[in-house]
């Protein structure tokens, strides 16, 4: 199991037995499970010794969308997160994100801002309010990004990176202020669009596949259940 832990950081260990429906490590080796657990070190891998379950998050698992949502924050955790290194602030977000995504009335709206806080705080930000090489401002309706440039480039400064693609300015404002946000607002424009153009920095920053993401990213913008307004 991959493991975020509040003390040490993102972990790998084993559960032995955990597949087994009698097995007391069964519940705390699903996603979305919070636990308190005994870990012992063997040779070669942590082993789950004993576990007190915390949470299941039982919103997220009875709603097939929160459910989506969470399992591809998840997945953007463990891509970025940094194996055995302490941060206690990684794991208070994630569960503070989870709970968003749980309760709020828009949780597309939750996951946009949990996927912008988790950007902020590993340093990986894009910079989105002016261009990156000239600090130029937004001046056109439809401006260019770039994830291998870092953000917003502008017209003149565009042609020299050929990942860059075109969002709505709207998208860019409301990334340049989420940052500020201690929790998700209650609504956001083009929640779908900014999912979108946060994908191609996601996959540039993880640099490794993100199926949950790429399923939950197709779904915003090609699926039936949209949320614009």
């Amino acid at each position: 199991m991959t493991l975020l832990t509040r003390e040490a950081g993102k972990l790998f260990a084993i559960a032995k037995g955990a597949r087994k429906a009698a097995s007391r490590l069964a519940g705390i080796s699903d996603p979305l499970s919070a636990a308190v657990m005994d870990l012992a070190e063997g040779k070669r891998n942590l082993f789950v010794t004993q576990a007190q379950p915390l949470s299941s998050f039982r919103g997220l698992r009875t709603d097939f969308e929160r459910l989506s949502y969470a399992i591809a924050l998840l997945e953007l955790y463990a891509a970025v997160i940094p194996s055995e290194q302490p941060q206690p602030e990684a794991y208070d977000l994630l569960e503070t994100s989870l709970k968003a995504l749980e309760r709020h009335d828009k949780p597309l709206v939750a996951l946009v801002w949990a996927e912008v806080a988790l950007l902020a705080m590993e340093g990986f930000q894009p910079q989105f309010g002016q261009c990156v090489m000239s600090d130029a401002a937004i001046e056109v309706a439809e401006p260019f990004v770039s994830p291998i440039a870092g953000g917003f480039v502008s017209e003149s400064e565009a042609l020299r990176f050929t990942d860059r693609f075109r969002v709505r300015a709207e998208v860019l404002y409301g990334l340049e202020r989420l940052p500020e946000l201690e929790s998700p607002p209650p609504n956001l424009r083009f929640a779908n669009e900014t999912l979108a153009a946060l994908f191609p920095f996601w996959r540039h920053i993880a640099e490794t596949a993100l199926p949950a993401n790429d399923a939950v990213v197709s779904e915003a913008v090609h699926g039936v259940r949209l949320d614009e307004s």
